[in-house]
């Protein structure tokens, strides 16, 4: 059975790599959206940094495990945001790691601010096809003579409107796909990989329950070509400014549970638990999540808590 496990992961990497290489997607983006939505750097008027490890369908040999180390902060009279990312992911024999520069600009109204913004970086991939041991025969399979190494550059956009109470976003993190192979490669028909853009649609609302404890449904669209639209369906609670719970429905595909505790005003820890609702939690016990946030705000003496979106 584990063979048979670890071949489907094999095959589900080959897959990837031939039709488009799929942003991670993580439960406690709704703690950091920087990781989904450069317009939001320098959102929460504070340096902001983020590790973030996920441990994906555990169990399952081959599968998912990512590592994103996150950073942003606002500057010229908190006009300008600049960030910084730096991400791993895993899944099989395959491997995809990328650096990405932010940078956003903000039109503050009376209430509220629209904020654009931009990102580019670089990215890597690499297959290593000629470690899977597929075969006891000693027959060999062309598909596994060869390793695969690739590096592209990426880029991505988005908007981001917040008030105290209400936020709405739009981004494209990756830009370009096959067109930019194109550029690149000057002959994308015979790629290896497919940069697809992957589409984010967010917006929430905060309500205030009582003096101490605050209410955020939140919505989050996706789509890339090829693949169904997906939905996460979020239910954030705050008690005191101190913890959270919440839990989350992602269509198709499982649901979650989050929690982050207020360390000190500079730290916050942060976990999320996901149920597979497919076939998945047959095999997989779920998904794993541990966040770490640091905050600290340079324009001013005392440390100040972050804003809940």
């Amino acid at each position: 059975m584990t063979r048979r496990i670890s071949l489907v992961i094999i095959l589900l990497t080959i897959a990837f790599k031939a039709l488009a290489q799929q942003d991670p997607m993580y439960s406690q983006y709704v703690f950091n959206g920087l990781i989904i939505n450069p317009a939001y750097a320098g959102a929460r008027d504070a340096l902001s940094t983020t590790l973030l490890y996920r441990n994906q369908w555990a169990n399952i040999p081959g599968a998912p495990q990512t590592g994103i180390l996150s950073v942003d902060a606002a500057i010229k009279n908190q006009k300008v945001g600049i960030g910084f990312i730096a991400a791993f992911d895993k899944i099989g024999v395959t491997s995809h790691s990328e650096i990405t520069g932010i940078y956003s600009y903000r039109i503050k109204f009376a209430s509220s601010s629209l904020s654009f913004g931009l990102q580019a970086g670089v990215s890597f991939s690499n297959s290593d096809f000629t470690s899977v041991n597929y075969s006891n025969s000693g027959q060999t399979d062309v598909a596994f003579q060869n390793n695969f190494h690739n590096v592209l550059p990426n880029v991505g956009f988005g908007l981001y409107y917040a008030s105290d109470r209400f936020f709405a976003g739009v981004s494209i993190p990756q830009v370009g796909g096959y067109t930019l192979q194109n550029i690149i490669n000057h002959n994308a028909e015979n790629a290896q990989l497919d940069l697809a853009n992957h589409y984010f649609v967010s917006t929430g609302y905060l309500f205030n329950l009582s003096p101490d404890i605050k209410f955020k449904p939140s919505l989050l669209l996706k789509y890339v070509k090829g693949a169904p639209v997906e939905a996460d369906l979020n239910s954030i609670f705050s008690f005191y400014d101190i913890m959270a719970f919440g839990i989350s429905y992602r269509s198709l595909s499982s649901v979650n549970f989050l929690a982050q505790i207020k360390v000190t005003n500079q730290i916050y820890i942060g976990y999320a638990y996901e149920y597979s609702t497919t076939k998945l939690n047959t095999f997989s016990s779920g998904s794993h999540e541990i966040m770490l946030q640091y905050f600290f705000d340079f324009s001013h003496p005392k440390i100040v808590t972050p804003r809940f979106f």
